[in-house]
């Protein structure tokens, strides 16, 4: 058993909600956004995911309240309810968004940095190298303590926060109700003079605004470190209603202070903002700095939720017990190498030159991969109200409800050539469930093999199509 001092509270809890949310789309999203859709369309579609993403949090605040004892979020919810290969499924999907969101992190890192440089800018081979020494470093320090790598990501939360205030507080005497409020927005976009619909819009930026909210279920995953289970349920309202307000905020004053196209055409939109309010030049500079501790910071966040739910499942059986294995710190060592170890494999992407490619496909995979544990965690809820239906209110049901459709809407929104590529994590990840299950000389269920098989054929298709350009990323 941990020491009290050893469990996470309130604001640690929080701040590793927010560390995990408000990572790179945050400085990106404007320009992502204003891309794909007209300013009123980004309204909008906030509206939609915010409301989406309130409706998945409730249904995490619901099941950390109706089910306590389940304390590693999207994996146990789905175990529980729908069995250990489902369980699986949702630790490996969960697991494979946190490292390939660090590549992403990392990939936006070194395209900032070379942007601050210019003419200076680092080799691809001199990004890896350093890359990789900020993987291990962080390796080093989590393996002195789950909470100790939550504090440090305290404070690298709080001191990205100031960015992203400056543009708050001095954005709003640039704002422009005429770029805002684009004419002919249903028919044309403003950025591109391109052809489209609010559906269009809409469907197109909703994976940028979920992959802002990936996250919501930090405290959930980390329950069984925390303090209460009350300080988790407030956690996750309080992460939620801070990060959504700050990304309306920002989204609306970028989109009504730059012009669409410009806005667009930005390697750094936030900077543009910035460097047209009182502080000049060195808004730039000021956002470029934001970004690089924005991404480090998520990065920390998605590495402790990543070896958390690599822990939880082996514990339970549903990964090989390998992955149980922990220090005296109390940290999984096993788990937290095989993350670091996937993170350093694709690393080898920013050897490539085209860092924003890497940068956007990674983003994309992973918001993909994310959806089967939100999607299984709002079944459950589901299936928890309705058992309970004649013992508490049906809102509890209507939510569940709400947060399946829109887990539902954002599988269709992101594309089938990324839910595609999402089924080749799956596939290759089953070969480590029938090894746990051997482990245990026990063997999946007849349901449980026609998936796997399923799924292994697929992804055998899949990687055919992959080495022969058929599909690319």
């Amino acid at each position: 058993m941990k020491a009290k001092d050893d469990k996470l509270g309130l604001w640690l809890l929080i701040f590793v909600a927010l560390g995990s949310m408000i990572g790179s789309g945050i400085f990106n999203s404007p320009r992502d956004l204003i891309s794909v859709a007209n300013p009123q369309g980004t309204l909008i579609t906030w509206v939609i995911g915010g409301l989406g993403a309130l409706m998945l949090a409730l249904v995490f605040v619901y099941l950390a309240a109706r089910k306590p004892e389940l304390k590693s979020g999207v994996y146990a919810y789905a175990r529980d309810g729908f069995g250990d290969y489902m369980g699986f499924n949702s630790a490996w999907g969960y697991w494979s968004v946190g490292w390939l969101g660090n590549v992403s992190y990392l990939a936006l890192f070194f395209k900032t940095l070379n942007d601050l440089l210019g003419e200076h800018a680092l080799s691809p081979l001199t990004a890896f190298l350093i890359g990789s020494a900020i993987l291990w470093s962080f390796h080093a320090i989590l393996m002195a303590g789950i909470r100790e790598g939550a504090i440090l990501n305290f404070i690298v939360t709080a001191a990205k926060l100031i960015p992203i205030l400056l543009i708050i507080l001095l954005g709003f005497a640039l704002v422009r109700s005429d770029l805002f409020m684009v004419e002919n927005w249903q028919r044309k976009l403003a950025s591109t003079g391109g052809d489209t619909t609010p559906l269009m819009q809409v469907k197109e930026a909703m994976a940028v605004v979920l992959w802002c909210f990936v996250g919501i279920e930090a405290a959930s995953v980390l329950s069984g470190r925390a303090k209460s289970q009350r300080t988790v349920r407030l956690s996750i309202i309080i992460s939620l209603l801070v990060v959504l307000s700050i990304y309306m905020l920002v989204t609306f004053i970028a989109m009504s202070s730059v012009p669409a196209h410009e806005l667009a055409a930005s390697e750094t939109p936030l900077a543009l903002v910035l460097e047209r309010t009182a502080v000049g030049a060195a808004g730039g500079l000021v956002i470029r700095l934001g970004i690089m501790i924005s991404v480090l910071g998520a990065s920390i966040s998605w590495i402790l939720l990543s070896v958390e739910t690599l822990y939880a499942a082996a514990r339970d059986g549903v990964l090989p017990r390998l992955f149980q294995k922990t220090n005296r710190k109390g940290t999984p060592v096993n788990a937290l190498l095989m993350t670091q170890c996937f993170t350093q494999l694709f690393l080898l992407s920013i050897l490539s030159p085209r860092l924003n490619e890497t940068y956007l496909a990674a983003i994309t995979i992973a918001t993909t991969l994310v959806l089967i544990p939100y999607l299984l965690s709002s079944l459950y809820a589901v299936k928890t109200a309705f058992s309970l239906r004649k013992q508490e209110s049906p809102r509890h049901l209507v939510i569940a409800l709400l947060g399946t459709l829109y887990s539902l809407y954002v599988i269709y929104a992101v594309g089938l050539r990324y839910l595609i590529l999402s089924v080749l994590f799956y596939g290759i990840g089953s070969l480590l469930f029938l090894r746990a299950k051997r482990e245990q000389r026990k063997q999946p269920k007849p349901w449980e093999w026609a998936v796997i098989i399923l799924l292994l054929g697929t992804s055998a298709l899949i990687a055919g199509l992959l080495l022969t350009g058929r599909i690319t990323l």
